[in-house]
């Protein structure tokens, strides 16, 4: 019935990705990506140090109630974090719901109308092959068949053919 393609081979039409190389990076690129690691590494060593010196301050006794304060804050702030990802967790929820519907009740029926439409066309062409086609072709053969005795018989098939161009 279908006739079935050749597997595409690795000599296929190249990609966009095979198409174009990558350019080497300037020595001004490479500079500057390495100030960028340089600075990125010497700014985390001094949060380090900051973060230390912080938590030694704290545990000073002279500093326990502004850490018992700072304690405190910490707290309030991570519960209200912890309402305000509760609340995004609801609405992804409520998205992701949503989808679903949607995927059921428009696109599963979008699918199957497309599927019904191509059985269709499926079925007009096996029609139109089947009562026009092949009846045709079987036509125009035997009409040259029959063409073709008579121009053996008749002798004719010279005085039918164009003539060639001389080159």
């Amino acid at each position: 019935m279908a006739e079935q393609l050749p597997a595409p081979t690795a000599e296929a039409a190249p990609t966009a990705r095979t198409a174009q190389a990558t350019p080497e990076p300037s020595a001004d690129e490479l500079r500057k990506r390495r100030l960028i690691i340089y600075g990125s590494i010497a700014g985390l060593i001094v949060l380090l140090i900051l973060l230390a010196l912080a938590v030694y301050w704290a545990v000073q006794p002279q500093h326990q109630e502004v850490t018992r304060g700072l304690r405190d804050v910490a707290i309030i702030f991570l519960a209200f974090l912890s309402i305000v990802i509760g609340a995004m967790l609801v609405a992804l929820l409520y998205q992701v719901t949503m989808l679903t519907l949607l995927l059921r009740d428009e696109v599963k029926p979008l699918l199957e109308s497309i599927n019904e439409t191509m059985n269709t066309v499926r079925g007009t062409t096996v029609f139109m092959s089947n009562n026009i086609v092949d009846p045709t072709i079987k036509v125009a053969s035997t009409l040259s068949g029959v063409w073709r005795t008579l121009e053996t018989l008749a002798g004719i098939r010279s005085s039918v053919q164009p003539k060639q161009r001389k080159e």
